[in-house]
């Protein structure tokens, strides 16, 4: 619907949108520039009082003769002293600039719109992420307000081949989205791909805001596999944009969408890159090692126990010398569903409470049930390697993702024995190998083998010794 050249007809169509009096927060100010009524329609909260006085100052000091001939403009050309306007046409984009913050300004006689952006955000300070903490470097992370998060992006990348898109999703919500990337670095097939995605978003609102987006763009809901990885700190997200990566920052959400994100980007931490090359590489490797350990040791050894016959006389010393009360298969399966559990609680339960369920979960989860017979105390130890080599991924979605992949092989031994760890490792290799992240296949660089970039994932380089910082990963032709 057009704006009408009649003031109060647009003020009639406006306010019954709102409808009414029942929408507390919007307001429209009206009051005279030169010798016609104006008026001013904004939400509250999104302005400090100040900010909205002072363009009302301004306006209200317009002379008659500045709104003589084409008023519209000349009032943007000398009587808004802010750096962003533009003029709208239709009731639709006048509703929509003021539900997203900044004041529209409406002048009897006129049938466009000004839309004045003079926003301020209010937004909590940025603090170092929980989930990806490091000894050294800085200590800021993202917010919720995208326009913060990019000028955090901005701060790293001062070029004028860093890309900012901006994109809106949600019929109703109307939610900010970022497509951030690196012009001469991205793939421009993926860019596209991802930007049409976002577009074909069909829903009312983004609730989960960075999770919904997800789900679009992977358009993936079978596959366990993250196919993109979170962030929450700013030089994270550089990093890999200066790769060549693609991050989309969604408004409301402290996370950012970093894609493609093959396994090994899960498993890259920003501490090895704090460390000298020696160290960073022992650290790296170490993590890799972790992974391995914590999906196979807990149901190798089960399958050990089952089997002692088949341990060599040197270890004879592994396998269980009291299995316990409940049947050793049934044990992991216990143990595992418990550290689940503990998990969970651990998120649900405040600061303030964190020591008592830890006691909790030491004493009664392990030492009683190990010292009432229950349990054996290898179980309780085999199962903790398994938990704590989780807890070194720092892709927190991928080691959900192991974890879940670990009880599946218990379960699998627990009833097939050999050849159920056989057929499980065989699956779960197939699924990582398979699988593909906007193009790219999981297992890149190893499956298809590219040293080049392998040896930038295994070994911690300097940065001396890398020409190039871009990672030349598959492109986008096969995004499914």
């Amino acid at each position: 619907m057009d704006l009408n050249k009649k003031l109060e007809q647009n003020i009639k169509v406006i306010e019954d949108r709102f409808d009414g009096d029942k929408t507390f927060d919007f307001t429209i100010r009206e009051f005279k520039i030169g010798n016609k009524d104006a008026a001013l329609a904004f939400i509250q909260g999104f302005n400090k009082d100040e900010v909205v006085n002072q363009i009302l100052a301004y306006l209200m000091y317009a002379e008659q003769e500045d709104l003589s001939v084409d008023a519209v403009k000349k009032i943007i050309e000398t009587r808004l002293p802010v750096a962003e306007t533009d003029v709208v046409e239709t009731v639709d984009d006048v509703t929509l600039e003021a539900l997203s913050g900044p004041q529209v300004l409406l002048i009897d006689g006129e049938d466009k719109a000004i839309v004045i952006d003079a926003r301020t955000w209010e937004a909590r300070g940025p603090e170092e992420p929980e989930l990806e903490k490091a000894t050294r470097g800085s200590e800021d992370g993202f917010v919720e307000t995208m326009m913060f998060n990019v000028q955090l992006i901005r701060r790293r990348i001062r070029d004028v081949d860093l890309r900012v898109e901006a994109l809106q999703a949600g019929k109703k919500a109307n939610s900010d989205i970022a497509v951030v990337y690196m012009k001469d670095y991205a793939d421009l097939e993926l860019v596209e791909e991802v930007k049409e995605r976002i577009d074909e978003i069909d829903v009312d609102g983004l609730p989960l805001a960075d999770r919904t987006i997800e789900d679009y763009l992977t358009k993936d809901t079978l596959s366990p596999l993250p196919k993109v990885r979170y962030t929450n700190r700013p030089d994270i997200a550089s990093a890999h944009i200066m790769e060549g990566k693609v991050c989309v920052v969604v408004d409301n959400s402290p996370t950012v969408l970093i894609l493609p994100a093959t396994f090994f980007d899960h498993t890259q931490n920003l501490e090895e890159y704090r460390q000298a090359p020696v160290p960073g590489t022992y650290f790296n490797l170490l993590r890799l090692v972790a992974v391995v350990i914590g999906l196979v040791l807990p149901p190798l050894w089960l399958l050990i126990a089952y089997g002692p016959a088949w341990l060599p006389e040197a270890l004879e010393f592994i396998g269980p010398k009291d299995p316990g009360t409940v049947p050793l298969g049934w044990q992991f399966v216990i143990a595992t569903v418990g550290i689940d559990l503990i998990r969970i609680a651990s998120i649900q339960t405040p600061t303030a409470l964190a020591t008592s369920l830890s006691l909790i979960a030491a004493l009664i989860l392990g030492e009683f049930s190990v010292e009432t017979g229950l349990f054996d105390p290898e179980t309780i130890l085999y199962l903790a390697i398994g938990a704590i080599s989780n807890f070194a991924m720092p892709g927190y979605e991928l080691s959900l993702t192991l974890s879940l992949m670990r009880f599946g092989l218990i379960l699998l031994v627990v009833f097939l024995r050999l050849p159920g760890l056989i057929a499980g490792l065989i699956l779960s290799f197939l699924l990582f190998a398979l699988s593909k992240s906007f193009g790219t296949p999981y297992l890149w660089p190893l499956i298809p083998f590219d040293w080049s970039a392998l040896k930038t994932y295994l070994f911690r380089q300097s940065i001396l010794s890398l020409k190039d910082r871009r990672r030349k990963v598959p492109g986008a032709k096969d995004f499914e």
